[in-house]
């Protein structure tokens, strides 16, 4: 079975879906700087397959912060710092083949040391408004992303865990929670900052999402780093993002192609078709719709075109580009993308 058709297979079951044959992860190493995949099996009855991290509910308190930080422990309303023991995450994201992806966001968010979450009211607090233990960050050459937080406390019915969503862009691969053994949650929980709560009375394996002491796939390894925090690491087995590049938009010929690179700083490349002589438009919107910049705007023969987008004098963030093709024998066509500017 070709690659490309093993991935359109997978969708009968959903990108979270748990492949048969999964390998055991315990044989995936990580690091900080990447993921060792030279101990892992590189075929599965004749397949070259991982696994892809179960789908998990996403909760009642998500809200896309557009915080692209690697330390997320700071409510950027107030520049309150949330205190906690230090915890070092090194997220590895890897493909159906074992191989690390690069440029794709990890969006994290989780509650503080004392079970509240930022941007919501809940019962003893109000944080509306607030954006703390929340942030994005783009995997390196090497597929991981790297944050810095503080452990998370817990709240009454649900064992400790963090939130994440695996996405480019509005293109969601995954979104699932993570859980850490009960023993690290207890020796943490010991602590002075966190022992005037005490332990979290629901364990893994009572929790309604992981049911399990150490649930396959969703949980991180933590240890001590000897500095007084902890280092934690895991893996999130994704489908394959390569399918994004392609044109996914195309009609009578015409096409808009992802952006390259994406996330990009300071400049990235825009590809599109038209397949017949056309006024062309290419302009560049704020995530408000607020038009930023013209970067094409004239009569172009039928072709295969790229454009340069500079984004020096732009700030880090979400931008939309429209393709506009008018005057066509095949008609108007009209499409538009999203990119991330990443300083």
């Amino acid at each position: 079975m070709k690659r490309r058709e093993l991935i359109k297979g997978l969708g009968a079951f959903g990108l979270g879906s748990v492949l048969t044959g999964i390998v055991a992860e315990s044989t995936m190493k990580n690091s900080a700087n990447a993921t060792d995949i030279s101990s892992l099996p590189k075929y599965y009855k004749g397949s070259p397959i991982c696994w892809l991290t179960p789908q998990k509910t996403e909760g009642p308190y998500y809200f896309n912060s557009n915080l692209v930080r690697p330390d997320i422990r700071i409510s950027t309303n107030n520049n309150v710092f949330h205190d906690g023991i230090p915890l070092n995450m090194a997220i590895s994201i890897i493909d159906i083949n074992c191989v690390p992806i690069q440029n794709v966001l990890v969006d994290l968010w989780h509650c503080d040391k004392d079970g509240f979450y930022s941007g919501y009211v809940q019962p003893g607090g109000n944080y509306v408004g607030h954006d703390f233990m929340r942030g994005i960050q783009a995997t390196n050459t090497n597929g991981v992303a790297n944050f810095i937080t503080s452990y998370p406390g817990w709240y009454p019915g649900r064992a400790t865990h963090i939130h994440f969503k695996v996405r480019l862009n509005s293109t969601t691969f995954v979104t699932s929670q993570h859980c850490f053994l009960d023993s690290v949650n207890n020796t943490i929980y010991a602590t002075p900052l966190y022992v005037g709560r005490g332990p979290n009375p629901t364990t893994n394996a009572m929790d309604g999402v992981f049911g399990s002491a150490d649930p396959p796939y969703l949980r991180m390894t933590a240890a001590p780093n000897g500095i007084g925090g902890y280092d934690g690491t895991y893996t999130i087995g994704i489908t394959s993002p390569n399918i994004i590049f392609d044109p996914e938009f195309e009609a009578n010929g015409y096409s808009l192609e992802q952006n390259y690179p994406n996330p990009f700083n300071p400049s990235t490349k825009i590809a599109y078709k038209i397949p017949e002589s056309a006024n062309v438009q290419i302009i560049i919107y704020d995530v408000h719709g607020k038009e930023l910049k013209t970067l094409i705007d004239k009569k172009q023969p039928a072709g295969s075109y790229t454009v340069d987008f500079d984004g020096t004098d732009f700030a880090s963030g979400y931008y939309f580009y429209k393709l506009s093709a008018t005057g066509g024998r095949a008609g108007d066509f009209v499409r538009s993308r999203e990119m991330l500017l990443l300083k």
